[in-house]
């Protein structure tokens, strides 16, 4: 039975919807503690105060419980090889500050770059925790796609994420420590455990089309624009494409860097040009897998892009494309925080939905 929130990876009424799934949250209590002698514990922050102020609370709470907890500041993170070995440390824990430090993709970006190089520096034995407060914060909740990331290349940290609001208790944190519990996505919400579980919904058969404009972005921006012509587009605008000649429908080109400043509204104002009206955007731009930085820049900042462009004349629906490929660092990152963006959007009335492509699946001329 679900009792948690659900967050749609599809929706009904968005076309193209190959994989209708979703994450649900199911109410998961710790299981007994085991008897064990006491541990220690790494706490690492992201230095913001409101992270500084959780990691001294949690500390309390894990010396209540009989454990210790140390810390060691980012400037000496060099060492922290030497000091994991140096004592037995049953775990060490990220802890992030306020989601409104994340908002923006770049400073997201960054906080991926300085998690990678904690874990890069974590040999075996150690298990590695990151806690969040994210509030709903896409530039927090794209770190589960890191954890899914984490299973499959460092399964021995069994990395989770542990995500928990403001009424949270700090000795639930600590239990959820301490329990060594094999969930790797979980939420506290007024001290009640959830864990993260695929669920199936269903298949979104609609192709809301017709007259209307429509925005394109990325290498499968052509086949789109084909299957909207055929349901009677009067207008489709693509972001960097050859020209292309549709019968019957006035297409567009508008060259440029879609996360360059300015590119997404000149988008926007060509496909809104002599009042024609904004019915739906298709965001699948991408870049080569192994540069986190091009994936990033490319879907994210683009994806934010899009989004403050629309501010006054929102689409009727948004279909944001990624990558599923667990093994992709930069893919599933991105596309765990076009995931929460969606959501994020939502949750204010904005239509979006996301949809993850195959990463095999062939783009078109």
């Amino acid at each position: 039975m679900v009792t948690g929130p659900a967050e749609p990876v599809l929706s009904p009424g968005v076309p193209f919807a190959p994989s209708p799934f979703e994450v649900t949250w199911l109410q998961a209590p710790l299981p007994p503690a085991s008897p064990s002698g006491p541990g220690a514990w790494l706490l690492l922050t992201d230095e913001h105060p409101a992270a500084l102020g959780r990691a001294v609370a949690l500390a309390l709470a894990l010396a209540a419980a009989g454990d210790d907890a140390l810390s060691l500041p980012r400037d000496d993170l060099g060492e922290l090889p030497g000091f994991l070995a140096e004592r037995p440390v049953r775990g060490v824990v990220f802890l992030t500050g306020a989601p409104y430090a994340y908002h923006d993709p770049e400073a997201a970006q960054e906080l991926l770059l300085s998690v990678l190089d904690v874990v890069a520096r974590l040999g075996p034995g150690v298990r590695f925790h990151l806690l969040t407060q994210s509030r709903g914060e896409p530039g927090l909740l794209f770190l589960r796609g890191l954890v899914r990331v984490l299973a499959v290349e460092r399964p021995e940290l069994r990395a989770c994420l542990v995500d928990f609001d403001a009424r949270a208790d700090l000795e639930f944190l600590a239990r959820e420590l301490r329990s060594d519990a094999s969930d790797d996505d979980v939420r506290w919400r007024d001290d009640v455990r959830y864990a993260a579980r695929p669920a199936r919904v269903p298949f979104a058969a609609e192709v809301p089309g017709g007259p209307g404009a429509y925005v394109l972005t990325g290498a499968r921006g052509p086949a789109i624009a084909r299957r909207l012509a055929g349901t009677g587009a009067t207008r489709i605008v693509l972001s960097g494409r050859s020209p292309l000649v549709l019968s019957g429908v006035d297409t567009v080109v508008v060259p440029g860097d879609l996360a360059a400043p300015g590119v997404a509204e000149r988008l926007v104002a060509a496909a809104t040009a002599d009042g024609v009206p904004l019915r739906g955007i298709v965001h699948a731009a991408g870049a080569p897998a192994e540069d986190i930085e091009a994936v990033w820049r490319h879907r994210v900042l683009g994806a934010r892009r899009l989004h403050e462009a629309t501010a006054g004349c929102a689409p009727e629906w948004w279909l944001l494309c990624a990558t599923a490929s667990p093994a992709d660092l930069a893919s599933a990152t991105a596309g765990a925080w076009l995931d929460a963006f969606a959501a994020w959007r939502r949750v204010r009335g904005l239509p979006a939905t996301t949809v993850h492509w195959p990463p095999d699946l062939p783009t078109f001329p």
